[in-house]
């Protein structure tokens, strides 16, 4: 496991090659979120292979409002690595949950989707 500013990095233990989960602690911002993708990429930890990414949101308190919102997403659609991942959001907190509930229901070109637990997401990843 990696730590970064609030961020944890990890493969999942039984997908190592299909899953990387990013745990988020403390307060968060949308500059956050785009710096975690930079690190990722910039370290090379999205192999051609990996199938999705699991952002968990659940330890995190979100500061993010709409125009973050189209922020995040004009940065995930002008990656094209970012663009073609399975994009998994799990959070139990209804004023973090909306944004990727917004995702998966207005930008069909990204693969992005809420969760309430983690399972439910590698489910979704692997296509169970």
């Amino acid at each position: 496991m990696i730590s970064v500013m609030g961020i944890s990095y990890k493969y999942h233990k039984n997908y190592t090659q299909s899953i990387l989960i990013r745990n988020f602690d403390g307060k968060i911002s949308v500059d956050d979120i785009i710096d975690s993708w930079e690190f990722l990429i910039d370290n090379g930890m999205i192999p051609g292979q990996l199938e999705g990414i699991i952002s968990d949101l659940t330890n995190c308190d979100l500061n993010m409002d709409l125009n973050d919102f189209y922020k995040l997403i004009n940065y995930l659609r002008n990656n094209a690595k970012l663009r073609k991942l399975k994009q998994a959001v799990v959070s139990q907190n209804p004023q973090t949950i909306v944004f990727p509930t917004l995702g998966e229901q207005n930008e069909h070109d990204l693969k992005i989707r809420p969760f309430s637990t983690e399972q439910a997401a590698v489910n979704w990843i692997i296509n169970v």
